[in-house]
């Protein structure tokens, strides 16, 4: 299993690479600017209050946007750090395995001496690592940005809603890689539906808190579970983080009841 875990990311080092490089450039451009957004604060909250209300939850869930907390949360953490990291998570969850079959290289591995479960457990580690990279050094290089800038959130939080990001974007890269061990069927739909299921969940959570009969499906996805705000300020109920490790659990699970027993040529 270890070979395949090496083999999987020396495979995709240039990759991570580049997700790395491209993560800090964004937050860099984004955070640069900081103190020249603070000094005119009032200015641009009076100019955003304008907005619809419905219209502001697609972009933030406080009403304080160019606070320290508010400008954090709606520039970095509330859309644009899941959306990059679920982007990365859900390309990954559809190719671990789904390239191998496309390519057909999938038997050469399975030939050698190895059950089809550590090569699932092999290249779930493999996805795994690569998110926890090119994630950690987002949220690395975010809090000592902050410090820079001199943009007064607690380290701590910023590190809190980095991980709770990386672990929202885990639960979308497992629904595609648990779409694609289901066969040729969830190949061709897994980066399809995972995208759906995680811009479907961001639009019904968003407007969930002003749209009343919004808020019941929302909780079906897994952007409903995932505040920002709250996590940056240090009142987060880590309870809802239950929901993003029952997605990831049972998501792996199926996808081994699922690749284990069919036929990978035929389907």
């Amino acid at each position: 299993m270890r070979p395949i875990i090496r083999w999987t990311l020396q495979q995709r080092k240039s990759s991570i690479i580049w997700w790395c490089v491209g993560i800090i450039f964004f937050v860099f451009l984004t955070l640069v600017f900081y103190p020249t957004i603070n000094s005119q604060s009032a200015q641009l909250n009076k100019s955003f209050d304008q907005i619809p209300q419905t219209a502001k939850q697609l972009f933030t869930d406080t009403s304080d946007l160019f606070s320290p907390i508010g400008y954090l949360s709606s520039q970095i953490f509330y859309l644009m750090m899941p959306l990059i990291l679920g982007v990365l998570a859900i390309s990954l969850g559809a190719s671990l395995v789904g390239k191998e079959e496309h390519d057909t290289t999938i038997e050469l591995l399975l030939a050698r001496p190895i059950s089809r479960t550590k090569l699932l457990l092999g290249k779930s580690l493999a996805g795994l690592a690569v998110v926890l990279i090119v994630g950690g050094t987002s949220i690395i290089f975010t809090a000592v940005m902050c410090r820079l800038v001199g943009l007064e959130v607690a380290v701590m939080y910023i590190l809190e809603a980095g991980l709770l990001a990386t672990l929202l974007a885990l639960s979308l890269g497992v629904v595609a890689f648990m779409l694609t061990a289901l066969g040729r069927a969830g190949r061709a739909a897994g980066i399809g539906l995972a995208a759906a299921f995680a811009l479907g969940g961001y639009i019904l959570a968003s407007l969930s808190s002003s749209i009343t009969w919004l808020r019941w499906p929302a909780k079906i996805f897994p952007f409903n579970y995932y505040h920002s705000s709250e996590l940056l300020s240090g009142n987060y109920n880590w309870a809802n983080a239950i929901y993003f490790v029952a997605v990831i659990v049972a998501c792996l699970v199926i996808s081994w009841l699922a690749f284990r027993r069919r036929d990978l040529l035929g389907s």
